[in-house]
């Protein structure tokens, strides 16, 4: 009796720390899925950036006041029209909340992100993140280094059931009247 109890209580406790290692993966891949989404969403819009030297095709959004992201001028025009800086789009992207949102011109915003830390930082991300949404633009306004920190419940703090990840990447604008 006493044996197949402990053989017993071997299984149920292999069990009970597989489902939970599963559940902790599955959490930390949705995290790593939408942050990952997020960049790239934010990289198709940057690479076809827009601008001169005195235009230039990234900045702070808002441009004066808190600054909660960051927006790129894109020619959507069709044909594309370099030369007209006056009839392109801003895209924008900014932190609301815990959620990373965009909105293109004047239409209503959508979420890339629920799950990115309430906090942004005009600054470089550094090897161990605090906060949710970093933003660096270089003095050109050509390229944007951009970090992104998520917790599957943005708003509580980091444990085994509530897993953290963070990543970051250099975005750059393609058009080299830009550069």
């Amino acid at each position: 009796m006493v044996l197949m109890s402990l053989v017993l209580l071997g299984f149920f406790s292999i069990e009970l720390f597989s489902s939970h290692h599963v559940v902790t993966s599955d959490r930390r891949a949705k995290i790593q899925n939408e942050i990952s989404y997020s960049l790239e969403y934010m990289a198709k819009y940057v690479q076809q950036g827009v601008g001169d030297f005195n235009n230039p095709p990234i900045t702070r959004y808002p441009t004066s006041g808190t600054q909660t992201g960051f927006r790129v001028r894109v020619d959507m025009n069709n044909p594309p029209t370099p030369n007209n800086l006056t009839d392109d789009t801003w895209v924008v992207f900014y932190l609301s909340g815990n959620e990373l949102r965009t909105f293109q011109g004047g239409g209503s915003s959508e979420a890339l992100s629920s799950r990115i830390c309430s906090n942004f930082v005009n600054d470089k991300m550094p090897q161990f993140p605090n906060a949710g949404f970093y933003v660096d633009i270089t003095d050109n306004g050509a390229a944007v280094d951009v970090g992104l920190m998520g917790r599957y419940y943005p708003a509580q703090s980091v444990s085994m059931e509530n897993p953290q990840t963070a990543m970051k990447t250099c975005l750059v604008v393609n058009s080299a009247s830009a550069q």
